[in-house]
């Protein structure tokens, strides 16, 4: 039986694929990756606001994000830790959970919340986009789980910026979206401005709040260095927060579309240029370096990924999608060799790699590896024979917040280490002590101005009324003895 369902989000506005009937999507084969529903009710027309219609379209929404995805990047057999993982479509009503307004992404679940401020209660699993984002994050957590823990504000917000990609992929997969986006994409429209259904709520209860007005891929914000920004702004202000700073990435991803679809797009070259852009990104997401200009690295990955792939066919419109948002790639600058190391050229396939114990002393001792630290070696897909070698800088927090003294943050320093003249070679660059304390502090900082670390268990489970606009991200776990900043979800 067919059901009723928003391909966009339910404010997405002028030109937006109306609601219309379908037939669902069959359930994920137990071959791949997939969910755990929850409430399941019998399939129909049922209509905005009602328990069945959340269900199914939160439902169809995931698993449009999921066949979008795989369109572009093959099969997932796995998220992070199972094959199955919950997808809730209204937590305050499956679970019992407080009023949000939010959705989660946790390891464990993608959940998703009512709130009702101004008159209105509204479901952000109703939103194809939001939806979308929140597999997003789980999609970048299956292939670069690495990234989950990361402290430095670049890396997080390329997870926000990866989830709003997403959305985009999923609504360019519908072939109605395609061809009312065709003759709007030069111009704001409902594709490229991101879960308005969230951001009405938000300024209804709280106007000027900066996540009052939806996030736009449109957009002319330029990269700068996070901490010159201010932690905190009005509607759409760029400032020094994850959601805020994505719309940089999003934006050259979103003009890196534009730039290959040209003047005179049909459905098919659309379809074409879209899968062209989807592939170099989730590239890119899979082999760029951890590093604090996160930015960069993955837009130099896409780079070299288009040269593998297109003969370098899109050189200058990635190059220009990233410049006109201040951001240069040099892309020859990553894998060009910076200094000579001890020892033979490191081994790499696609699924292994290793340094001679010469080159990872030598390497060790300019990182201020310190002993019984270990430095990990690991492949990459970047270029013939070059490997990541990997050490995590503990970074003592104490002068960020009193709360936070005796606890740490693990910052990854990463070094691709490949061959010159026959022996191992740093390139690119190597990691600078200083450099990474500075942004893994001010990166603390806008958690905590943010308060969006839970000092104590009650507050790391979730925040009632209110306070849901305080969400919390990040908690203190003890490994070992040891007081870790870690994360526990990412949210919308």
């Amino acid at each position: 039986m067919a059901i009723n369902f928003i391909p966009n989000d339910p404010f997405a506005g002028a030109g937006a694929p109306a609601m219309r009937q379908i037939n669902p999507h069959a359930n994920r084969a137990s071959t791949r990756a997939g969910f755990i529903f929850h409430g399941e009710v019998a399939n129909g027309l049922s209509q905005p606001g009602t328990p069945e219609f959340l269900f199914w379209q939160c439902r169809q929404a995931a698993i449009s994000a999921m066949k979008a995805w795989e369109s572009h990047a093959g099969v997932l057999r796995n998220w992070f830790a199972a094959r199955r993982i919950h997808l809730v479509q209204n937590a305050v009503a499956e679970l019992g959970a407080a009023p949000d307004l939010n959705a989660y992404y946790d390891r464990d679940s993608f959940q998703f919340f009512e709130f009702t401020g101004g008159g209105k209660t509204t479901f952000s699993g109703g939103s194809t986009d939001v939806v979308a984002h929140e597999i997003g994050h789980g999609l970048l957590d299956a292939i670069r789980p690495d990234l989950w823990d990361t402290p430095y504000l670049e890396v997080n917000a390329f997870h926000e910026a990866f989830g709003d990609c997403i959305a985009l992929l999923t609504a360019l997969a519908d072939s109605k979206t395609r061809q009312a986006f065709l003759s709007r994409r030069n111009n704001h429209n409902f594709l490229e401005t991101t879960a308005e259904d969230l951001s009405e709520a938000i300024r209804r209860v709280a106007p000027n709040h900066n996540a009052a007005v939806p996030r736009t891929a449109l957009n002319t914000l330029n990269w700068q260095l996070p901490s010159t920004l201010p932690n905190d702004g009005g509607p759409g202000v760029l400032i020094n927060e994850s959601h805020s700073f994505a719309q940089i990435f999003t934006g050259c991803f979103y003009d890196l579309m534009r730039n290959l679809i040209g003047r005179t797009a049909t459905q098919n070259a659309l379809r074409r240029d879209v899968n062209t852009a989807a592939k170099l990104l989730v590239a890119g997401a899979r082999n760029a370096p951890e590093s604090t200009r996160f930015f960069q690295a993955v837009g130099r990955a896409m780079s070299l990924a288009d040269q593998e792939l297109n003969n370098g066919a899109n050189r200058d419109a990635i190059g220009q999608a990233f410049g006109s948002h201040n951001i240069a790639l040099g892309t020859n600058a990553m894998l060009a060799p910076v200094a000579a190391l001890s020892g033979a050229s490191p081994r790499a396939t696609t699924r292994a790699a290793s340094m001679s114990p010469t080159t990872t002393r030598d390497l060790a001792g300019r990182l201020g590896v310190r002993r019984g630290e270990r430095m990990r070696v690991l492949p990459v897909d970047i270029g013939a024979g070059i490997v990541k070698a990997v050490h995590e800088r503990e970074i003592p927090l104490g002068d960020v917040h009193s709360k936070l003294k005796g606890v740490v943050a693990l910052a990854p320093e990463s070094v691709l280490v490949g061959s010159s003249g026959g022996y191992a070679a740093a390139l690119g660059a190597l990691p600078e002590a200083r450099a990474t304390i500075d942004e893994v502090l001010s990166y603390v900082d806008t958690l905590v101005k943010h308060e969006r670390i839970g000092f104590d268990k009650k507050a790391a489970a979730g925040q009632k009324g209110m306070k849901a606009l305080k969400y919390i991200t990040h908690n203190i776990t003890t490994v070992k003895g040891k007081k870790i900043l870690s994360r526990v979800r990412f949210a919308c």
